[in-house]
């Protein structure tokens, strides 16, 4: 079945086809999973929002209108997915930090200035607006084009390039390196 578009899977998933649903779901794991560890960046929340994902995809699929890519559609259900994760864990998560050590996060050499740098970045990106992350998410980090990015946030490709000015022009105020990050 490697060889049926998205489309095809989707259609023969819809008709009760397991494999193609299979399918569908090895083929797009990986950027699912990666969308949703770049937005979190907890490889346990990722994989969270992952499996969310997939499960949202058995209900949703006969949402699916063709208007747009297969994986354009599934991106926009993993970006809401990872929205709505991170709100239900927010609470929690102001509430587990009060009281743990304050230890450093990021990669195991969080030493190197490189590491740090990142940690700042990521840490002001945290902060941006859903909508403005999202966008800066999909173009910066997912290599999306702006309008393949209106497409999944559902928008236009104007609005995507107005998130993403404001998202960097944010950064630059609160992050030291943020340029460096551009190039």
């Amino acid at each position: 079945m490697t060889n049926y578009s998205d489309t095809e899977l989707a259609d023969l998933s819809l008709n009760g086809n397991e494999r193609a649903f299979e399918n569908l779901i090895e083929r797009h794991y990986l950027s699912v999973y990666g969308l949703s560890y770049k937005w979190c960046r907890i490889r346990e929340d990722a994989e969270e929002i992952t499996q969310e994902v997939f499960i949202k995809l058995t209900r949703k699929l006969n949402n699916f209108n063709r208007k747009s890519s297969f994986k354009t559609w599934l991106y926009r259900i993993t970006i809401n997915t990872a929205k709505d994760y991170s709100r239900k864990i927010a609470a929690r998560r102001r509430y587990e930090s009060a009281f743990s050590d304050d230890l450093p996060h990021g990669h195991p050499d969080g030493t190197s200035p490189d590491s740090i740098t990142a940690r700042q970045v990521y840490a002001a990106m945290d902060k941006l607006p859903d909508k403005q992350k999202a966008a800066l998410m999909l173009v910066a980090a997912e290599g999306l084009s702006h309008k393949e990015a209106a497409d999944v946030l559902g928008c236009s490709e104007t609005t995507v390039s107005w998130r993403i000015h404001q998202a960097r022009k944010r950064l630059k105020k609160t992050c030291i390196g943020w340029q460096d990050h551009e190039k």
